[in-house]
């Protein structure tokens, strides 16, 4: 296993953490994690060690759905931003 998924509630909704790499087999438990449709999920991304091409699409697509992508280290914000200039 290359992710942790950590969940919790609080007062201001659903949190769900990531620890270690998201892969292209880790996408769907991050999808059952954070459904479409839960519009006030945070996914906190500060223990996230790195994401492959899948992982970023799936955090992107969280994302436009309306999650909030939030604690991202530097390294995270540049693979998500290199991720999203390679799609246009």
């Amino acid at each position: 296993m290359t992710l942790r998924i950590v969940e919790t509630e609080t007062e201001h909704g659903h949190v769900v953490a990531l620890h270690g790499w998201l892969t292209a087999s880790e996408v769907p438990e991050l999808e059952r994690a954070a459904p479409a449709g839960e519009s006030a999920v945070r996914i906190d991304l500060e223990q996230l060690a790195g994401a492959d091409p899948a992982g970023l699409e799936a955090l992107r697509r969280q994302q436009a759905r309306g999650a909030r992508l939030v604690g991202a280290t530097r390294y995270i914000e540049l693979l998500l931003e290199r991720w999203a200039r390679s799609q246009t």
